[in-house]
């Protein structure tokens, strides 16, 4: 019997880029249900407060994509291989991305519900 762990597998740059490419979707279609979320809890998507989120949103998307081009480009030019321990890993610059802008989105609604109250 073979005591290797799964983990200790290695992951082709195959492997690599369809997980990267499936933290990529999935985090751009969190941050855009976040701002629908700011959207309608703020008002309106004129108002000074869902506009001060319009950089917020950029640096979430920028960071996702230069991630993602980053990995990409490693694996196809360099053929990057990792351990599947590894690969868990590289899910973690997306799901900070997605806290960060998340954090920022519930502040505004909470500053912006605040607001309304007085």
């Amino acid at each position: 019997m073979n005591n290797t762990s799964i983990l200790d597998d290695i992951a082709s740059s195959n492997v690599i880029m369809m997980e990267t490419l499936i933290y990529a979707m999935a985090s751009i279609v969190i941050l855009l249900l976040l701002d629908a979320y700011a959207a309608r809890a703020i008002g309106d998507r004129r108002r000074p407060a869902y506009k001060a989120l319009r950089i917020h949103k950029q640096v979430s998307f920028f960071i996702v994509a230069v991630v993602t081009a980053v990995i990409a480009i490693l694996c196809l030019f360099v053929g990057l291989e990792v351990t599947r321990g590894t690969l868990t890993y590289f899910g973690l610059p997306y799901f900070i991305t997605v806290i960060y802008f998340m954090v920022k989105v519930f502040r505004r609604a909470r500053s912006e519900t605040r607001r309304r109250r007085l």
